[in-house]
């Protein structure tokens, strides 16, 4: 499995994870999906939504300094199986909240847990 940086085009382990580099996290929809996309897997070759070579030059883009430019068919492509993937995994109250950024979820979270403990 190869993913990529989306903020500096190092490779990382997996694409929804912290970047070694420069610490990005992909927390936006808009980058989670770029994340997904910026991923392969000569194993699960049913996950890539570019070719190797696809992502090597994207790669080599964003170590320039540009911004990933991905079709707009691909990122629909790969977000539709994000949507996917992600209604099968979690819970429905977690599917309400994974629209709002990371920051957000993690305050309502820990007042949720906070107010059921009290609360008992």
């Amino acid at each position: 499995m190869k993913s990529v940086c989306i903020n500096c085009g190092t490779t990382k382990p997996k694409a929804h994870e912290i970047c070694g580099s420069c610490f990005f996290v992909p927390e936006t929809h808009e980058d989670l999906i770029h994340s997904i996309i910026m991923c392969y897997s000569a194993e699960e070759p049913h996950l890539n939504f570019l070719s190797i070579e696809e992502l090597d030059m994207r790669q080599e883009e964003i170590q320039k300094g540009n911004k990933i430019k991905v079709d707009p068919q691909v990122f629909s492509q790969a977000e539709e199986a994000f949507s996917a993937v992600k209604s099968l995994d979690a819970p429905q109250l977690i599917h309400k909240f994974s629209r709002i950024s990371s920051p957000v979820f993690m305050v309502i979270l820990a007042l949720m847990l906070v107010g059921l403990i009290l609360g008992t």
